[in-house]
């Protein structure tokens, strides 16, 4: 962890979220008839696009959560009554982690069980090294799909064969490749590029896309919104170490000590991370990442430093309201594993889109999910935008959800052609079923 990283009947339907918070994480909603369609002085038209979805399969399967499955005198020593069973319930595919422990490998084996797979830190620090590295591969292969080299040497005092950053990496990172890709028993397994903390620091490693599958990447907002600064210095420094390799975000996250005056970033709230974390996983894959990992999954202790409180489960092990939001987005977009979307949907945005990005997917039974966020700056109260979704596609019916809320339909319409939507700063998602 480093410190700051065909047109049918029309029906016109207005959905708002009113900036108002009911208990823990949840909004309240109204409904407005057709005589309010009033837009505000921001109004934009966007022309109609035919736009190809991507599978919802496949943004289920980018969902990650980093744990420290082996930190058995922190909160993640519960891992009967609360870590699994919240993995299970939060309906990630996903963890990453990392050590050399039988203890360790026999939770992600079982985890594995559940359809839960594991991406592994193998470093030096651990006892891991490429000469026994497929030897502590193979005792976890049920589980894993990924490895990675050394997290985060650059900021550590690591040295290998009496060789230290970069020299010692990149000697480290080429022989963990070789003897991996080397056995036919984990040459398929994915091999990562090493983390840095600083992107700076990438181009002092300098390619290694000749001994990695994937890119790796850390990137901490500092309290900012998902993806700050993530194409003008994040993404372009990172490729000097991982050239044209798609990137995986093994670490990225938001801590909810924000009494913490000695905290090397910006902690937000924990309503804030509800409304953060969510659009940063939908910000990441509408660029193109392969699978985020958020840090992490459980507060490891209960205490008001920064790094006890990146999680999104407290060390007591209650869910916060980021944990609430996102096993609702999964649950309302998840779909069967190896499916793929093949359908174009056509539709425009008009009202007041500024900021408002969007993602489009679609399931296996040929339903979209067009989800719908305003990227801005958050705070506990709700912001919002009045947008109208005009559907070009011939559609039976749509239906609309707040994750952050519940994982349940919130309006229900019937052959519309248009729905006036008000677009808040967490995922807003139209389910769409053409005719």
């Amino acid at each position: 962890m480093k410190p700051a990283k065909h047109r049918a009947l029309s029906t016109t339907v207005r959905f708002a979220l009113v900036a108002g918070v009911v208990g823990t994480g949840a909004y309240l909603a109204q409904h407005y008839s057709d005589s309010e369609a009033n837009l505000d002085s921001g109004t934009v038209a966007v022309a109609q696009t035919a736009e190809k979805a991507r599978s919802a399969n496949s943004f289920i399967d980018s969902l990650g959560v980093a744990t420290h499955l082996r930190y058995i005198d922190t909160s993640y020593g519960r891992y009967t009554d609360v870590v699994e069973p919240r993995l299970r319930e939060l309906g990630v595919r996903h963890v990453r982690d990392g050590g050399n422990d039988p203890g360790l490998f026999a939770k992600l084996n079982r985890l594995s069980r559940f359809g839960i797979r594991s991406t592994l830190v193998f470093d030096l620090r651990d006892n891991i090294t490429p000469s026994n590295a497929v030897s502590v591969l193979k005792k976890v292969l049920p589980s894993v799909v990924a490895i990675e080299g050394p997290n985060e040497w650059d900021i550590n005092n690591v040295t290998y064969r009496g060789r230290g950053f970069p020299a010692g990496l990149r000697d480290y990172q080429t022989e963990l490749y070789g003897a991996v890709k080397r056995d036919p028993a984990t040459a398929k397994i994915a091999v990562l590029t090493p983390s840095i903390a600083y992107p700076e620091n990438a181009a002092k490693l300098g390619s290694l896309r000749s001994v990695s599958d994937y890119g790796n990447l850390h990137i901490y907002a500092g309290g900012g919104i998902p993806a700050l600064d993530y194409e003008s210095k994040w993404l372009p420094l990172t490729r000097k170490m991982t050239g044209d390799r798609t990137i995986i975000v093994t670490e990225t996250g938001w801590h909810n000590a924000v009494n913490d005056r000695n905290a090397g970033q910006r902690g937000v709230s924990e309503q804030v991370s509800a409304k953060y974390i969510p659009r940063m996983f939908l910000e990441y894959f509408n660029r193109g990442i392969k699978r985020t990992f958020l840090y992490e999954f459980l507060d490891e202790r209960s205490r008001g430093d920064q790094e006890s409180n990146f999680g999104i489960i407290r060390a007591n092990g209650i869910p916060k309201p980021a944990f609430v939001a996102l096993r609702n987005l999964i649950r309302v977009l998840n779909d069967s594993p190896n499916t793929a979307a093949t359908g174009t949907l056509n539709y425009s945005l008009s009202g007041n889109v500024r900021n408002v990005n969007r993602t489009l997917l679609q399931k296996r039974n040929g339903d979209f999910y067009l989800v719908l966020w305003l990227q801005t700056t958050s705070s506990n109260a709700l912001k919002t935008q009045r947008v109208t979704l005009n559907l070009g596609t011939p559609t039976r019916q749509a239906e609309t959800y707040f994750p952050n809320q519940s994982p349940n339909v919130v309006m229900r319409h019937q052959s519309p052609s248009r729905i006036t939507l008000d677009v808040p700063d967490a995922p807003l998602i139209v389910r769409i079923t053409p005719k």
